[in-house]
């Protein structure tokens, strides 16, 4: 999904199909895709034009943002050749200390590295002390 920018949406505003697609630079048949298969709710149904409320529009766009986020499992790493999450082949993963303090507790930062199975790119996971993992 595209990272559209929802501090552009006013949320006390009523936008229609071209002023949402003008909003976020896409065509106004997604906007009728989203209002038809995806449920994005409209101020009245079977009226023209259709109107949609800027808050409606905000918490559309997170919860399809959040649809799509997975947290990674214990042993993963993103690889951004892959566009996956992906494992490390084996033996080649390291920790190393970073020299950075994290969080109010001041947390010694670690990075764990890792060469992908799948491709043989470096990957990178950053770590807190208490995540060893």
């Amino acid at each position: 999904m595209p990272n559209y920018n929802i501090h552009k949406i006013q949320t006390r505003r009523s936008y229609n199909l071209t002023e949402i697609a003008s909003l976020f630079n896409i065509d106004r048949k997604t906007c009728g895709r989203w209002i038809k298969n995806e449920r994005l709710r409209v101020i009245e149904e079977n009226v023209n034009p259709v109107l949609v409320m800027g808050a409606d529009l905000k918490d559309f766009i997170t919860k399809k943002r959040t649809k799509k986020k997975r947290p990674l499992k214990e042993n993963e790493f993103f690889c951004f050749k892959c566009h996956k999450a992906v494992k490390a082949k084996t033996g080649s993963e390291k920790t190393i200390k970073t020299g950075k303090k994290i969080g109010k507790e001041n947390r010694e930062q670690l990075k764990k590295i890792g060469i992908c199975e799948v491709c043989g790119t470096e990957i990178n996971r950053y770590l807190g002390v208490c995540q060893k993992d």
